[in-house]
C-alpha cells in the first residue's frame, strides 16, 4: 500500500472528516451513544456495544467533545478505505482496479461523507470488510491462519451491529453449498475459526442473559411482526440503494453480478443479506443505509467489472463526490433550511440559545434535575448539561441499564421537565405539575423544534424501583 494516490485519498478524507467531526454538533443518536460510552457495559438496550467502546476511547483521547464522540469513526473510515484497496488489488492483482474500488468505496454517501458520524455503522462496516479481506487473503495467499481472523473479525463485526450476523450466515451458506467452499472443510483452521467468533461474543451473551435478554428485545423482537405487501416499498428500497451507493457505481455493481471477472465469492457473501432486507421491504419500512456493511464490497465488484477506459470509469468518482457534498450543503448550510423535518440535518442547529434558556430556568424555578421522555433527547440534554445538572429519562429504564436504577434522591425532588410532546391535563409521570413558557429551537425565523417545559414534583407511576416505594 505504498500508493500516493491511496494515501492521498485516505488522508484527504479524514482530514475533511474531521473537521466535520470538530465543527458540527451532534445529532440525537450520537449524544445517547455518548451517554453509553459514560459507563463502558458488555451490553445495552439498542444496539451491541461496539460503539460505545470506541466512543469511550475517542473521548480518552480528545475529551467529551464533537471530536472526541467521532474520532473513532474517522479511523475506521481510514481503514475500511485500505481494506477495500487490499481486498480489490488480492483479487485483481491490479493497482488501478484497487484503487478504483477504494475511491468508489469512499464516495458512497453513508462511508464518505457522512462516515465521521458515531453510530454503530463504521465498526460495523469496517469489521465485514475486514473479515471480507481475511477470506481473500486465505483463497488467494493460501496461509491458513486467515481463517481465524476470519472467525474473530466476524464477531467483532456482531459486537458492533446484529446486521454482522448475516455476514456469518453468507460464510456457512458458501462453505456448505459452493464446490470452491467445501473444499476448505477439512481444514482445521476453518473450524477454529468458526469457534473464535462466537468466543468474542461470549461476555456479550452473559450481559444479556442476566439482564433479560435486553440487549436483543428491541432488534430481534421486530423480525415476525406483521404488515402488508407492498412492490413499491421494495422500489423505494432499491433507489434509495442506488443513491447511497452512487449511481453509476451501482450500475457497475449490478453489472457485477454477472461478470466473469469478479469472483463468485464476493457474491455469495453478499446475497443472503440483501436478499433478506429485499423481502423485508415488502412487507415492512426499510431503510437502505442497512445494508451499509456490503458497501465496499459492491465497490469492489464495481471496480472488478469496469472495463478500462470507459465513460463510467471517468465518471462516477466526480459524480458520487458532487452528490455527496451536495448532500451536505444542502444539510448544513448557514442560516438556511433546506432538507426541513426531523432529521440529523436540523437535530444539530440552533442549541445554544435553547440550552441557554433551560439554564436559566432550572436556576429560576430551583429545580435538582433535568427529566425527559424521549431518548435522543435525554442524550442531547446529557450532552449539553449533565455536568451541571443530571438528566434522566422517567420512562423505558431498559434503556439505562447501563446507568443504574434512577438515583432515589431525586424522587421527591424538583424537576424541570423537557418534553416534545405537550401533556394537557398535566405531566403524568409526577404528581405535581406547573406549565411553564415552550421553549423554541429556531433556525432564523423557522422553528425546528418545540419543547414543553414544566417544574415538575413527585415521581410517581414510574418503572424504576428505586422510587416505587416513594410513590403517594
Amino acid at each position: 500500500m505504498k500508493s500516493a494516490r491511496l494515501w492521498g485519498l485516505v488522508l484527504g478524507f479524514a482530514a475533511f472528516q474531521l473537521w466535520l467531526a470538530a465543527v458540527l454538533p451532534l445529532i440525537e443518536d450520537e449524544a445517547y451513544y455518548q451517554l453509553w460510552a459514560s459507563v463502558p457495559s458488555a451490553g445495552y438496550y439498542d444496539h451491541p456495544p461496539m460503539v460505545a467502546w470506541a466512543i469511550a476511547a475517542g473521548e480518552w483521547l480528545f475529551g467529551a467533545t464533537g471530536l472526541g464522540v467521532r474520532a473513532a469513526s474517522v479511523l475506521m473510515g481510514m481503514i475500511i478505505t485500505l481494506l477495500t484497496w487490499r481486498i480489490a488489488w488480492r483479487v485483481s492483482g491490479d493497482e488501478d482496479t484497487a484503487l478504483r474500488a477504494a475511491l468508489w468505496g469512499k464516495v458512497m454517501l453513508p462511508i464518505g461523507f457522512a462516515g465521521f458520524v458515531a453510530t454503530p455503522d463504521p465498526a460495523s462496516v469496517m469489521f465485514w470488510t475486514a473479515a471480507t479481506w481475511a477470506l481473500v487473503e486465505v483463497i488467494h495467499g493460501g496461509r491458513l491462519a486467515w481463517w481465524l481472523a476470519v472467525g474473530l473479525f466476524a464477531g467483532l463485526g456482531v459486537l458492533s451491529k446484529f446486521t454482522n450476523l448475516f455476514f456469518g450466515l453468507a460464510l456457512v451458506i458458501w462453505l456448505l453449498a459452493s464446490r470452491d467452499g467445501r473444499r476448505w472443510l477439512p481444514r482445521w483452521q476453518v473450524w477454529a475459526g468458526a469457534m473464535l467468533g462466537p468466543l468474542v461474543l461470549v461476555p456479550f451473551a452473559m450481559w444479556n442473559a442476566s439482564h433479560g435478554w435486553a440487549g436483543l428485545e428491541r432488534q430481534f423482537g421486530r423480525v415476525g411482526s406483521a404488515a402488508s405487501f407492498s412492490l413499491m416499498r421494495l422500489v423505494v428500497f432499491a433507489l434509495s440503494l442506488a443513491l447511497l451507493v452512487t449511481p453509476l457505481v451501482a450500475v457497475q455493481a449490478v453489472r457485477g453480478f454477472f461478470s466473469q471477472q469478479v469472483p463468485r465469492l464476493m457474491i455469495w457473501l453478499i446475497a443472503p443479506v440483501m436478499a433478506y432486507l429485499s423481502w423485508h421491504a415488502l412487507r415492512h419500512e426499510a431503510g437502505a443505509q442497512w445494508l451499509v456493511p456490503i458497501f465496499p464490497t459492491l465497490a469492489v465488484i464495481a471496480a472488478l467489472a469496469t472495463e478500462r477506459p470507459s465513460w463510467i470509469a471517468r465518471w462516477a468518482a466526480p459524480v458520487g463526490g458532487t452528490l455527496g457534498l451536495a448532500v451536505l450543503a444542502a444539510g448544513f448550510w448557514p442560516g438556511k433550511v433546506l432538507i426541513p423535518g426531523h432529521n440529523p440535518f436540523t437535530q444539530v442547529r440552533g442549541w445554544d440559545p435553547v440550552i441557554a434558556e433551560i439554564k436559566a430556568q432550572a436556576r429560576k424555578q430551583g429545580v435538582a434535575w433535568i427529566a425527559t421522555n424521549a431518548y435522543g433527547l435525554t442524550g442531547q440534554l446529557n450532552h449539553y448539561l449533565g455536568q451541571e445538572i443530571p438528566v434522566w429519562s422517567v420512562i423505558q429504564p431498559k434503556r439505562y441499564l447501563f446507568r443504574g436504577p434512577l438515583p432515589s434522591v431525586l424522587c421527591d425532588q424538583p424537576a424541570l421537565f423537557i418534553s416534545r410532546q405537550r401533556f394537557a391535563g398535566g405531566v403524568p409521570y409526577f404528581a405535581r405539575t406547573r406549565p411553564l413558557p415552550d421553549i423554541l429551537r429556531k433556525e432564523g425565523d423557522i422553528v425546528l423544534m418545540r419543547y414543553y417545559v414544566a417544574r415538575v414534583q413527585g415521581l410517581r407511576n414510574t418503572p424504576y424501583t428505586s422510587c416505587r416505594s416513594r410513590e403517594k
